[in-house]
């Protein structure tokens, strides 16, 4: 019987209901996940990847994107939402063995490229590419202030950083404020760009590859360098910061001390270290719940051993997990020739049994001795203060400009890093041609004056040294040569009234 009523089913009829919409028409964006990685060049890309994929195949093809070799150095960092009772995010490492979207919860998927293991020598990464990512990360935490730098560091560094995007100091191009607008360090002196100034003569032939190693090696005495912090509480609950890295694991107190019960500023300038505890006088480390454990073993009197084991409180769990994983990635990483076993999992799990999965050190150096590349081109991408800086590969000069103004010529060809001595002429001066020479200045002669009147050796280059016997017979000139030139120059421009000639 018809009652004169009857129903239509609108969205049915047109396949629209949700079920029949994922039935009918699947969609690769559904199966599917974008993930953007911001680089340490300021560049970011976005990379799609299966929903159920894993945190290694992320870093994978991250690591073919940027063609790195020595890719163990590196990881992806991202905030976690992990932990809504934390008063700050805190930035995790991705794990490659678990899932994305396990670790990260939801989008947007924004993850950090960055240096994980900070090396300790820079001689051991074979590749110059390598150690380009590691300055320009290096340049990033003092920028941010994660590396605290005294003002006499700063402006070491600084220099290089000068002399690998501008190259060989020219009067003729470089006007009198070329440095104006130079920021490298938090809360920099006003003078700061006048006495990076100074010193830029002084690195006079060293090419970008060489700028760099001796920012790195200048940078890994720092206390804080590679170091990867955490705030905890110790027996008598003061503040105090725990960390690792390639050398142990590194106790940081705030200065001034700050008592009992009371906030503490654990921004890393003012922290100063107290205590340091190498990896071999450890023997063990352990975490439950939010106290983090060190055992240690120390020699009294060439003979006598003692254990001893100093008790941590972090505060949170994930906080004193996260502290308990880097030790271990850490001591895996720069100690072990090959990462431990993980423990089988048992019926009954009595704790984590996280272990380092990745290739040691030791491993990454052996498999890239097989691999590298030491004449692998690629751009440098140059920082805001500069409009051009000069390069050199391969003995010959080229010019390379901006990153975002890239052109034919902005390819620079890695030099051959076997050997790291200075002569007075400096490096290739016999294979350059003579035009290509960098020209005298009045600055590079008055901190020329100034160092020879200090006793240091001539720097006139092949012209001077040819007509001068003396001159040509000048000790070679290492590293540490040219820093203690930029210590004598620092020293006589501050006590010094003579303005910088250009």
């Amino acid at each position: 019987m018809r009652f004169g009523s009857g129903t239509y089913n609108v969205r049915d009829s047109e396949g629209l209901n949700p079920d029949t919409l994922i039935r009918q028409q699947p969609s690769s964006l559904q199966r599917t996940i974008s993930c953007r990685v911001f680089f340490l060049d300021g560049t970011e890309h976005s990379f799609s990847l299966p929903r159920q994929a894993r945190g290694g195949e992320l870093l994978d093809r991250v690591y073919e994107y940027l063609e790195i070799v020595e890719r163990d150095y590196f990881g992806l960092q991202f905030l976690s939402l992990l932990d809504p009772g934390e008063e700050t995010q805190q930035k995790k490492w991705l794990d490659a063995d678990k899932s994305i979207r396990k670790q990260m919860i939801c989008p947007p998927y924004n993850l950090y490229f960055r240096v994980k293991f900070y090396v300790s020598d820079p001689a051991k990464l074979v590749e110059e590419y390598t150690r380009y990512h590691l300055f320009m990360q290096l340049r990033k935490d003092i920028a941010d202030a994660r590396l605290p730098v005294s003002e006499h560091s700063a402006i070491v560094l600084a220099s290089y950083v000068v002399q690998s995007e501008f190259g060989d100091f020219s009067a003729e191009e470089h006007c009198e404020n070329y440095l104006d607008g130079l920021v490298f360090a938090p809360n920099q002196p006003a003078d700061f760009a006048e006495r990076v100034a100074a010193l830029h003569p002084q690195h006079v032939g060293m090419v970008p590859a060489d700028a760099e190693f001796a920012f790195i090696e200048h940078a890994k005495r720092l206390d804080l360098y590679g170091v990867e912090l955490f705030e905890c509480r110790d027996i008598v609950d003061a503040t105090l910061a725990v960390g690792a890295n390639a050398f142990g694991m590194i106790v940081f107190a705030p200065e001034p001390p700050v008592g009992r019960g009371r906030s503490a500023d654990l921004s890393p300038s003012a922290l100063r270290k107290i205590s340091e505890f190498p990896w071999s006088c450890i023997m063990k480390i352990s975490f439950k719940r939010k106290q983090f454990c060190i055992e240690i073993r120390t020699v009294i009197d060439d003979e006598t051993e003692k254990d001893s084991v100093l008790t941590f409180h972090c505060f949170s769990s994930p906080a004193c997990k996260a502290l308990w994983k880097s030790c271990v990635e850490h001591h895996t990483f720069f100690r072990l020739i090959a990462p431990p076993v993980k423990p089988p999992k048992g019926i009954f799990n009595l704790g984590s049994r996280f272990r380092y999965s990745g290739r040691t050190e030791f491993q990454t150096m052996e498999d890239v001795k097989r691999r590298a590349r030491l004449d692998r081109p690629f751009v440098r991408s140059s920082s805001k203060t500069s409009f051009a800086r000069h390069t050199f590969g391969g003995g010959s000069g080229t010019r390379s400009t901006d990153s975002s103004r890239i052109s034919s010529e902005g390819v620079v060809d890695s030099p051959d890093l076997s050997t790291r001595v200075y002569s007075a002429a400096g490096p290739d001066a016999g294979a350059a041609p003579e035009a290509s020479q960098p020209r005298p200045s009045r600055a590079s002669s008055w901190a020329r004056r100034l160092l020879y009147a200090a006793g240091a050796p001539d720097r006139r280059g092949p012209a001077a040294s040819a007509s001068d016997p003396d001159a040509a017979s000048a000790p070679t000139r290492t590293l540490a040569d040219v820093e203690a030139d930029c210590e004598v120059v620092l020293a006589l421009h501050k006590s010094t009234s003579l303005p910088i000639e250009r």
